[in-house]
């Protein structure tokens, strides 16, 4: 089981019990209001989700790591962080990272301070050399939280289905330039 500890947060694997929680985030209206792709309706597409994000970490060709977000001092559920392994070519590796809190955290770093550990684990712990990650152009707050944790703005483009869309980027040399 994948483990990551910041100051204030614990980023892990699902467990059943994340269930009710995690449908309080998925079906609700203001969390989910840019991702209309990942919204449930029910409790039994909630748990439908889980239970594959579950399934997904015990693969050991794991190409799906979403992780919930846990509050270490008080043990609550805040949201959903993880990446999806999008190339398997084996001189080029790279991930797409995604994010989603419950409203009443957002605006508190810790969406940030879990993106940082996040990409931090992809760097250090897998053979992936480059991130991307997307937000739709109105969603200031995620374009931030892109911007705060080094991502390189690398185009706009509309998508019929959504809104007008911005794509960011952060490749492992730049990441550890970052550090030093």
């Amino acid at each position: 089981m994948t483990r990551i500890e910041t100051k204030r947060l614990v980023i892990r694997d699902h467990i059943l019990d994340d269930l009710k929680f995690m449908h309080k985030l998925m079906s609700g209206n203001d969390a989910m209001h840019y991702l209309h792709d990942l919204k449930t309706n029910s409790l039994q597409q909630t748990k439908n989700h889980l239970l594959e994000n579950i399934s997904q970490s015990t693969l050991a060709d794991r190409e799906k790591y979403y992780f919930a977000i846990i509050m270490k001092e008080t043990k609550e559920y805040i949201g959903e962080i993880g990446f999806k392994v999008l190339s398997n070519n084996k001189s080029l590796l790279w991930a797409r990272l995604g994010y989603f809190i419950l409203p009443e955290f957002w605006g508190d770093g810790t969406t940030t301070e879990a993106a940082n550990a996040v990409i931090d684990f992809i760097f250090n712990k897998t053979n992936i050399t480059e991130i991307e990650a997307g937000c739709a152009k109105t969603n200031t707050a995620s374009e931030r939280i892109m911007q705060k944790v080094g991502m390189t703005k690398e185009r706009e483009y509309t998508d019929t289905k959504m809104h007008d869309r911005l794509e960011y980027r952060l490749r492992k040399r730049d990441w550890t330039n970052l550090l030093q």
